[in-house]
């Protein structure tokens, strides 16, 4: 499977995801991170194991887009988010993500505004 057809899947099964799953989440790391410190992966899985879902989604964001910043809306139920690209202008700058808005959470919002953002290959 090519990387496109990969992140597309990728997109949607995380948009089809009712909750995080430990599995989700290494899927979409090993497919969007590449070759990262043991340091970052073992974070990366402790906060799996804590079931740190959002945490576990800012730092795939973070190894990812390095460069680009997330903004989310967390309340009760759905999540909300946003990816900024870098140095960006405005209030919502030029080059932003369209929002997410995910029933499953802050989390899968995170995941898949990210992954959109990598399948446009910015």
């Amino acid at each position: 499977m090519d990387r496109a057809a990969r992140l597309n899947s990728l997109i949607e099964r995380v948009a089809d995801a009712p909750a995080p799953s430990r599995e989700l989440f290494a899927e979409v790391w090993f497919a969007t991170t590449g070759k990262q410190h043991p340091d970052i992966k073992g974070r990366f899985a402790v906060l799996m194991d804590a079931k740190a879902w959002t945490e576990a989604a800012l730092i795939t964001v973070a190894c990812a887009l390095p460069d680009w910043r997330v903004v989310t809306k967390a309340s009760v139920g759905p999540g909300e988010a946003l990816m900024l690209p870098p140095d960006p202008r405005g209030i919502v700058p030029e080059g932003s993500s369209d929002t997410v808005r995910h029933a499953g959470g802050t989390a899968l919002a995170i995941l898949e505004a990210m992954l959109r953002v990598k399948s446009e290959d910015r």
